[in-house]
């Protein structure tokens, strides 16, 4: 699947490089992903190459956590291996602040004009 996703989902993936095994060992997440380039490899803060989920492709589905993970939204078959258990899945607004909404003007707040 690659096309945008209709709205945010209510929870995402998110992926903790400290224990993730590297992109190169593992890649399990990625093959269970359903969204094309939603796990990408990226370095962490030790140069190793681990896997992360980008924010603007995650559709919450779940199928990257690790099976018996209880953030996992459903059973699957295969997920991030337990002795990694490195995915878990949280609120989407935890992970990503609302955007600032713009400031109402006066005449938005409900102010009429005056009648002539």
């Amino acid at each position: 699947m690659n096309r945008p996703r209709k709205k945010p989902p209510k929870k995402i993936a998110v992926i903790d490089p400290e224990r993730c095994f590297g992109a190169f060992a593992c890649s399990i997440c990625q093959a269970a992903c359903p969204v094309e380039d939603c796990i990408i490899e990226e370095p962490d803060v030790y140069g190793r190459m681990v896997c992360a989920v980008r924010v603007d492709k995650c559709i919450g589905c779940g199928l990257c956590v690790t099976v018996g993970n209880p953030t996992a939204p459903q059973p699957r078959d295969f997920g991030c291996p337990p002795d990694y258990d490195a995915i878990d899945m949280e609120a989407f607004d935890d992970v990503v602040p609302p955007e600032p909404q713009p400031e109402a003007k006066a005449s938005d707040a409900g102010e009429s004009a005056p009648a002539s």
